[in-house]
């Protein structure tokens, strides 16, 4: 290659090339390496959603799925799951139920949070340690009551007839946000 005299500075000499390469440097998906969360809830007059939906505003970036609409979810790409119930009778929701039972194996090797919403609020964690299988329930990081929403308009006839034989006439809520952001604070320390 022909070079000319003022592209080298006076009294060096031109003794070859510099061969420049170009170092393949790994990109890491910020997307893959953070945590993936997961929020399931089955909810039977909307509390529970609430409260769901509450909760990933709390922790940021989370994908939900109501259980009720999804009843099949892949697990494998979460590391950490919320699973929220409804109560009614003691009981929590079915559709959650049946997931937990059938998932169990995959779920005891996640963080685990369990939540619930019920208009018994002396007997709300009671009530989640018996709804849950006991497997999830030991390994649960946090469980927590989120409160209730009575909402008359939405409960069929006999669900009105059931509340108003308890004494309740009326609309209620009773939706505890503190314990929604301490429940998340849990999970959020970790991270």
């Amino acid at each position: 290659m022909n070079r000319e005299a003022s592209d080298f500075s006076p009294g060096s000499r031109h003794i070859g090339y510099t061969v420049v390469c170009f170092v393949a440097v790994p990109v890491y998906d910020t997307e893959v390496c953070l945590l993936k969360k997961l929020i399931l809830y089955g909810s039977k007059h909307g509390c529970t959603e609430k409260c769901a939906y509450l909760l990933r505003d709390q922790l940021g970036k989370v994908d939900t799925v109501d259980l009720c609409q999804s009843p099949s979810v892949d697990l494998e790409s979460y590391d950490t799951i919320f699973i929220g119930s409804s109560v009614y009778a003691g009981q929590i929701n079915k559709a959650v139920a049946r997931f937990c039972t059938a998932n169990l194996t995959i779920l005891q090797k996640k963080q685990i949070g369990l939540f619930i919403c019920c208009g018994l609020p002396d007997k709300a964690i009671e009530q989640l340690e018996t709804g849950f299988p006991k497997k999830l329930v030991q390994i649960a990081r946090a469980k927590g009551y989120f409160g209730y929403q009575l909402d008359m308009a939405r409960l069929s006839f006999f669900e009105r007839m059931l509340v108003r034989v308890l004494g309740k006439r009326q609309n209620e809520r009773d939706i505890r946000h503190a314990a929604i952001k301490d429940f998340a604070q849990i999970f959020m320390q970790a991270s």
